[in-house]
């Protein structure tokens, strides 16, 4: 006897048992493979200490963390010296120094111009993809970010572990249009 259906039209019990085992075969596969494989190809997971996206060595820049709280330090370089913040709502005070309040502005991606010359990611150290958030300066008082200058813009990328500070000078926000000159060096605070 043959799996084949006979010619009356009325399957056999053999083919019928052989069409529903293919069936329960393919059905097992599809749940017990593809699914999974699909949902982890979908679902963000945690990345490695150094995967792309990282910044300077920190935690990865995410999108969507709790708002910056609490006190946060920045380490040394070269050009820099140590530095540490406390962070409340809108509030930056600067230790050793005087304090930022700020007001949101607009949110842009790091692959956008922060200058005539340069994008945010370029200058932040960040994937283009991350989010940045400008924040308007609405009170500096003795910040010192910018080289004793007053500030008037703060560019912030997220991460995990801190966030990524990039002070403006006074003026129009940062942009396509904003000379690179008025930016000023981009700190790395992490808690």
């Amino acid at each position: 006897m043959s799996a084949t259906a006979p010619p009356s039209g009325a399957p056999s019990l053999k083919w019928t048992a052989g069409a529903g085992a293919g069936a329960f075969s393919l059905f097992l596969l599809g749940a017990v493979v593809v699914e999974p494989a699909l949902h982890r190809a979908i679902t963000p997971g945690d990345a490695p200490i150094r995967a792309q996206g990282q910044v300077q060595g920190q935690g990865q820049v995410v999108t969507g963390e709790p708002v910056v709280a609490g006190r946060y330090a920045s380490a040394g370089s070269e050009t820099q010296a140590p530095l540490a913040i406390h962070a409340e709502g809108g509030v930056l005070t600067v230790e050793g120094a005087g304090a930022l309040t700020t007001a949101p502005h607009r949110l842009v991606r790091a692959g956008d111009k922060a200058s005539d010359a340069r994008t945010f990611a370029r200058v932040m150290g960040t994937p283009a993809a991350a989010q940045i958030e400008i924040r308007r300066v609405t009170d500096d008082r003795d910040s010192r970010l910018c080289g004793g200058q007053a500030v008037g813009w703060l560019g912030l990328a997220v991460r995990r572990d801190g966030f990524v500070l990039m002070p403006v000078r006074q003026g129009p926000p940062p942009g396509a249009l904003t000379n690179d000159e008025r930016l000023c060096a981009a700190r790395d605070f992490s808690r």
